[in-house]
């Protein structure tokens, strides 16, 4: 299953914000119990004045915490972020709006007898008690034989069903979002400025060409263009 989660912060700035220059994001998870918890790390560069040639530098932390359903597969759940744009508002505070999916798949269910099965063992025992009284002729292999027919169509018809009913349940991996992380990062979502070079981006997040290359279109880069860059944990 695939859930798509939309994530929206306000991060108030204690001074006045006329430009971000530059701007990243990080995410870190983990599953703890029934709670997926991570958090996402916003940092970059703004200036206060438009005329202004200063740069400050800012890093914000934005916990999350999801809740996961009883019936999800705890080892196969993957996080990925599908956008990430943000916003100015009222030169005071930074609007940031974050599209992510969850992906995990579901338990296997365990079999459990089914009242066809309970009604065959009733069927045999009363036939055992009654094989005193019949005929050496008269047993009961092809009534069996008929009745074992009859629960293997019917257990077919009931897999159909499971796996109708899997298929519905696509959308109950996940119920809130809340607080708390540990880090676990994976990779960084630039979002080019004026100004800026894949030399200097690079230069910046301790990468190379050639790593950008297998993860974006390099051929045609503008202000505003987002990139996918890996953690550098060399």
């Amino acid at each position: 299953m695939n859930c798509k989660i939309p994530f929206t912060k306000d991060i108030d700035f204690e001074k006045k914000v006329s430009e971000i220059t530059s701007i990243s994001l990080e995410h870190e998870t983990k599953v703890e119990e029934d709670t997926l918890k991570g958090n996402f790390i916003v940092s970059g560069d703004f200036k206060s004045h438009e005329v202004s040639v200063n740069k400050e530098p800012f890093s914000y932390i934005l916990p999350f915490e999801i809740d996961l359903a009883e019936d999800i597969d705890r080892d196969t759940i993957e996080f990925m972020i599908e956008d990430f744009t943000y916003e100015i508002v009222d030169n005071t505070i930074l609007r940031i709006n974050i599209d992510f999916n969850v992906i995990a798949s579901l338990k296997e269910k365990e079999e459990e007898p089914n009242e066809e099965e309970v009604l065959f063992q009733d069927a045999s025992n009363a036939f055992l008690e009654e094989e005193e009284v019949l005929d050496e002729d008269e047993r009961k292999e092809p009534l069996i034989e008929e009745e074992k027919e009859v629960l293997e169509e019917q257990k077919e018809e009931e897999t159909k069903e499971v796996k109708e009913e899997e298929r519905e349940s696509e959308d109950t991996i996940i119920n809130s979002i809340k607080s708390d992380g540990k880090e676990y990062a994976t990779y960084h979502i630039h979002m080019v400025s004026d100004g800026e070079s894949i030399e200097t981006i690079c230069t910046m997040y301790n990468s190379n060409l050639n790593i950008l290359q297998d993860y974006n279109d390099l051929a045609n880069i503008t202000p505003g263009d987002k990139l996918i860059i890996p953690e550098n944990n060399e």
